[in-house]
This record gives C-alpha cells, structure tokens and sequence, in this order.
C-alpha cells in the first residue's frame, strides 16, 4: 500500500471515529449523572438566593449549561397600583369607535431556562417560558359605547319619573353626583344623609326642595297624590373610581390603577388613564367646536369589566380570532428568548416573547333616559325604573388574544423589593415597530344582575317594596333595597345569557323566558338564528409600554 493510500485511510479512520464519538457523547449535560445534576441545581439555586447578579457570572452560565437549569421567576409589572402606571396598551376599534387606552398591572409565572452549551446558542442566551395558570395581568375597564346625557349638567335622573314637567332639566344623569346627595328633601336627612333628592326645584311644590326619595304608595288608588313613605336615592358623598362604591357618575374614573377586581369591585370604576376616551367629531359631539361637549369617561353606558388576563393552555383550540363562533387554531406556548448581557444575536432586542392571553369579558351598562313603568307599590315588584342612571351587569364571553408580540430590553438589576422579594433583571417591553395585531372582543348585551351586591336574597327571590318608613323623613331602610348602596359586585362568573338574577328578571323581563334572549324565528322574517346576546368588534391591538420586575420563585 502507498504512502498516500496509508495517509488517506488513517483520515477515514479519524473522521468515523470522531462521528462516533460525538454521537455517542451527545449533549454535555448528558454527560452528567442525575445525581450530579441535583447536587449542581441546588448549588445554583442557592447562588442566586444569596446574589442574583450572580446569573451573569461565566462560571454559573457554564454549571447551569450543563444541567439546563430552569429558574423559576414571576414576571411582576411595576408602578400598576399608582395613578403614574406605566404600563400601557391600546387598541384601534376603528374610525367609528376610535382608540381605547388599556392600563395593565399583575403578573405572570415563567422559567428561564439556561441552554446546553452544545445547543449552539450564544452566551447568555436564555429561553423563557411564561406558563399558564392561576397568575394573570389585570387591566382597566374598556369604555365602549357613550351616551353625552350622562354627564350633561343640564339632565335630571328622575325627569322621565316626574312625566317630563316643563322646565324640568331633561333625562339623563346629569345630576347624579356626589355633591347632590343630601341637598334637600321634605323633612330630615335619612339614617346616613346621602340620598338624592326627588323632583328637586318641582316638588312638593314648584321651585322646592324636592322628596326625599321616590313616593311609595300603599295602593293603585293612592297614586299619585298620597305617597306614604320613599325609596332612597343613595349615593355615596366621596370617593371616585376605586374608591366610590356606588352608582355615581363620579365614580368612573379616568384612572391608570388596576389590581384584583374580584377583591375589589370598585375598580371596575377605572375606565384607564384617558379622561375623554371616545371619539370626538362634529357628527359625535352637540359643540360646533369639536370639544365642548366632548364625551368624557363618565359618559360611558356600555364598558368591560376590569380584565383578568391568563396565560392561554397551549395546545387548546382556541377560536383565532379571539371571538366564539369563528374557525379555530391551536395555541402554542407562551414565552420566547432573551440574552442577559445585550441583544439576542440577530435580533435588535434583547428579549422576544410572544404571549397568548385568555379572558372573560363581562359588560357593565349604565342604564338612562328609562321609560317610567308602573309606581312604586307597597310590597309590589321594583319596576325597571329602579335602575335609572344605575348599572347593571351582564354575564361573561369568553375570549381569546392570541399572538400578542413583545421586544424590548433585560437588564440585570438585582434588589430587594418594597415588599422583600428578590428582583433578579428589570424589564422593559412593547410591541414590535409596524407590528399589527388584530384581534377580535366579544362582549354581552343580555343583562344578569345589579351591578351593587345583593340584598335580602334577591338574587333567587323576587324583592318586593317595604311597606314601612323607617325614619323622620319617610324613607325606607337601606337594609330592605334589592341591591346594597355601599358595595359593589364583583363581575359574575356566569356565562352570557344565563338567566339572570330574580331582581332583574322581575324588573321588567319576560317571566316565560326567565329574562333570556331567545333565537331570532325565521317565522318573523329574521334571516339568523342568533339570539342577540352578544356583539364583537375587532380591533389593533399595541402595547406602548410594559415595565417588569424579573423576581426569583414563585411569588405574590
């Protein structure tokens, strides 16, 4: 055999064995025994307890290589319970209901995970995966239809009760504030001096200080002249948004702050940071101008709620774009890459995530300009009257918001937090340059129940007018109302169109569909089945801002 001949077959020799022995080696980490690879978590799961920054170090990028370590961490947004809350997001219901401001707070669980240092990834590239589950962002209220007789100073919330006298301020709410509870009434305040007058400037005789609430009537044959006690207007005297648990138009807010709706009702009141988040136009505002007039937060009578927004469960058909009733896709997971040390090779940022959000959207609906029904009756129903310039609640629609995209900066930044947990990296995030992201709301228009706490059971009983004054000036106790003045309900975990509570449905719904919407009948003409009970608009989804605290475990 020649020399080359030689050569040529100790190469092939060297080559094959080199295949060999790369494939049986395989990745570092399983070169490492389980038992080995237990001992060096723990060790890093220690480092970073006692020194986040300790992340960035070369020697723990290495161990945490070699035993892919997932670093279980709470992606926690910052500043969401201050008015300054700097994380928002908005979207474009188009020319016709305009742009909405969304405010965001709450947090998310995640893992970082530190590659194998044969996946080929540069140094301190890192996966994170945000996991589904119990953690959620929270947001404000989305205001979405207006009505300007709301706020209108010169509207009246019992106009169309008194018949709509001349000269009377018209229907509206206009008067419904915080500053009118305990300004006149025939006699002395009731038990807590926070009620509305009725018929202010109109009765008891033209130009009065009006009743102190509406007449109750012992029968049919005494109305209208000989009312026998009232119903209280109740309002609470201060305290807006968050703060203001009643049905004052002061209590919307144009408010940043979110948090835990379900602990605290109220705020559901926080409409976000824009105090005139509706369209302003001349075809939409009465001020020749394009200002005067404008709608403002107050003014809304058709809102979401305050949104608990989840991880969706990857791998879960989920309509894709975001409404019930439309083709479905499958969601993958959550999360992305980051690099701990500057930008993700290739990429101008140095985190890409893309996150897929579940939430139900429940409607809240400001009730004005009500036809009057029948009076108020001793032990009769509560007409729908009842509820002029108050709101009521409807039931959820599931929703989906899939595909939403974010970029932006990590900086190792470890400290102790105001409320003493361990920050490892700040972050700071939003949408992509040019990144359209258009998903579909659903909201429901079939009402469900009050939007103040229940009372004496009215949910599963059908509340009746008291019978008995219960103090100096004629009106009844608070405590025998359908719905509490001085507390709020938290959004209903019912669907849409459920039947509603048994204070709504006797109001003024029918009995023989327990207050439901029913499919529309093609015997009436109607070229759908559908029943009504909920609307959808798309929309472009950005996110202008997200500042997050990166704390280690699993934390509040």
């Amino acid at each position: 055999m020649s020399l080359r001949r030689k050569v040529s077959s100790f190469l092939a020799l060297v080559v094959v064995a080199a295949l060999a022995v790369g494939l049986m080696a395989g990745p570092a980490s399983a070169n490492v025994s389980a038992k080995k690879k237990a001992h060096i978590t723990r060790q890093l799961r220690k480092a970073v307890h006692k020194n986040a920054k300790v992340v960035s170090k070369k020697w723990f990028l290495k161990k945490a290589s070699l035993v892919n370590f997932k670093l279980p961490v709470t992606i926690r947004l910052r500043g969401s319970s201050a008015a300054t809350n700097p994380n928002v997001a908005n979207i474009d219901l188009g020319a016709s209901l305009g742009q909405r401001e969304i405010d965001l707070g709450g947090s998310l669980a995640a893992e970082i995970v530190f590659h194998d240092s044969y996946d080929g990834g540069a140094l301190g590239n890192v996966d994170v995966n945000i996991l589904p589950g119990p953690k959620s962002l929270t947001s404000t209220s989305i205001p979405l239809l207006w009505n300007t007789q709301v706020s209108d100073p010169t509207t009246s919330w019992d106009s169309n009760l008194l018949g709509n006298p001349a000269g009377y301020p018209g229907p509206g709410c206009g008067n419904v504030l915080d500053s009118n509870a305990g300004t006149g009434g025939a006699g002395a305040p009731g038990s807590t001096g926070n009620n509305i007058p009725f018929g202010r400037l109109a009765l008891p005789t033209p130009g009065g200080p009006g009743l102190p609430g509406v007449p109750i009537f012992s029968s049919l044959a005494n109305y209208p002249n000989t009312p026998h006690a009232f119903a209280p207007a109740v309002i609470k005297t201060s305290g807006v948004g968050h703060n203001n648990p009643t049905n004052a138009i002061t209590g919307i807010a144009a408010s940043k702050i979110t948090g835990d709706s379900a602990a605290n009702p109220a705020l559901n009141n926080n409409v976000g940071g824009n105090p005139d988040p509706f369209p302003a136009s001349p075809s939409f505002d009465p001020g020749a101008d394009g200002t005067t007039g404008q709608p403002n937060a107050q003014d809304a009578v058709l809102r979401t709620n305050a949104l608990k927004l989840q991880v969706a469960t990857p791998g879960e058909p989920v309509p894709a774009s975001g409404v019930q009733g439309t083709q479905n896709e499958v969601l993958g997971k959550s999360g992305g890459q980051a690099n701990l040390f500057g930008n993700i090779p290739g990429k101008s940022s140095g985190i890409d995530v893309t996150v897929n959000l579940a939430t139900k959207i429940s409607s809240i609906f400001r009730i004005v300009d009500q036809d009057p029904t029948e009076p108020l009756i001793d032990n009769g129903e509560w007409p729908a009257a009842v509820f002029s310039c108050g709101q009521i609640w409807s039931g959820y629609v599931q929703n989906y918001i899939p595909h939403v995209r974010l970029q932006g900066n990590l900086k190792i930044a470890p400290a102790i937090t105001a409320d003493g947990h361990l920050r490892i990296a700040k972050a700071t995030l939003s949408s992509p340059a040019g990144d359209n992201n258009q998903i579909g709301v659903a909201a429901c228009l079939a009402p469900y129940a009050a939007y103040n706490a229940e009372l004496n059971n009215s949910d599963t009983v059908t509340p009746t007018v008291s019978p008995a004054p219960a103090h100096a000036d004629g009106t009844i106790s608070e405590a025998t109302l359908p719905a509490d003045p001085n507390n709020l309900r938290p959004a209903p975990n019912v669907a849409c169109n459920a039947a509603p509570t048994a204070f709504v449905a006797s109001t003024a719904l029918s009995p023989a569909t327990v207050g439901q919407l029913l499919p529309a009948s093609g015997a009436n003409g109607y070229t759908t089945n559908n029943d009504g009970s909920r609307v959808s608009v798309s929309g472009i989804l950005s996110v202008a801002n997200v500042s997050a605290d990166i704390l280690v475990g699993d934390t509040p």
